[in-house]
């Protein structure tokens, strides 16, 4: 009996189906794609395509950057920021600086003059110091938060020409579908590829930081531009807490942007802009509740 039982069990054993070997696991190799920008964003800090979409998309439509309401654009706050013709020259000024360091008159001087020959950039320093005598000028705050503001956006517009460049160097068709680009049809995506894009990607990240940085000073430079006005005087120049709301927007402080266009709806309730305003704070209080849901991005 037990040698019976001993040959069943040998026989279903050998009628049982032989287990197949587990197939090795094999890591996928690294791809070029993988040492890209956005797409090492898209993996390691997916929260911050919230917070990107609000700074570089929706602050465009209440600023009018786009042209959507009047007297917010760009445009306007830079008007007639030293664009005169009359007053004297940089080197008249930088002599009156020299003769009386301690004398405000020539900083701002020199900031005019500066403004005029197109060199805003440089206008930066003696209008800081200017405002360290004089630090409620509305005149000089304004100018110095409209610099802020072209230098951001043309941080930005360096970073997304870059970021075209590098669409075309890695042979991407979302621009020219169903075709490679030139550099890559000659190049292919070997090293040369891979060095240019490389310098791409840097100059992509250093633009969009240089204008996070620039909309960070416009934003200091608009609080204090809001707290040099009277209060009685808040309702003449509402925009003002548009321009405000948009430069920290953009440069990252969402909750400033917030209480920026809330401030302006009590400033302005009526204003025919009022809907589009309580429309952002809306996209805002979102982003934010977004935000702070999601999990802090991996550590490097």
């Amino acid at each position: 009996m037990a040698r019976s039982a001993q040959r069943r069990n040998r026989q279903q054993r050998q009628r049982r189906p032989t287990p197949r070997a587990a197939a090795p696991v094999t890591r996928r190799p690294t791809t070029y794609e993988d040492t890209m920008f956005f797409p090492r964003l898209r993996r390691q800090a997916k929260w911050m395509f919230v917070f990107l979409a609000v700074v570089f998309g929706l602050g465009y439509v209440i600023f009018n950057v786009g042209g959507t309401i009047p007297g917010t654009g760009l445009g306007d706050v830079l008007q007639n920021l030293g664009q005169g013709t009359a007053g004297p020259s940089v080197g008249d000024a930088e002599n009156k600086i020299e003769d009386e360091p301690n004398n405000p008159t020539g900083y701002w001087e020199l900031a005019q003059a500066l403004q005029r020959e197109q060199r805003a950039d440089e206008a930066v320093a003696p209008l800081t110091r200017y405002l360290g005598f004089r630090p409620k000028d509305r005149r000089a705050l304004s100018m110095l938060a409209g610099i802020y503001l072209t230098q951001a956006r043309q941080a930005q517009d360096r970073a997304q020409l870059a970021q075209f460049q590098l669409q075309q160097v890695t042979g991407s068709d979302f621009f020219v579908p169903g075709q490679s680009s030139q550099f890559g049809q000659q190049f292919g995506t070997g090293q040369v590829s891979k060095i240019e894009a490389d310098r791409l990607n840097a100059e992509i990240s250093s633009g969009y930081s240089q204008a996070q940085s620039a909309y960070q000073n416009a934003t200091r430079t608009y609080k204090n531009l809001i707290a040099a006005i009277p209060n009685r005087e808040e309702a003449d120049q509402p925009s003002i807490f548009l321009q405000l709301g948009f430069a920290a927007q953009s440069g990252g402080d969402l909750q400033e942007a917030l209480a920026a266009y809330k401030r302006y709806l009590v400033v302005a309730p009526d204003s025919p802009n009022a809907a589009g305003v309580r429309q952002q704070i809306q996209q805002l209080e979102t982003a934010i509740k977004a935000q702070a849901n999601q999990p802090p991005p991996p550590q490097q």
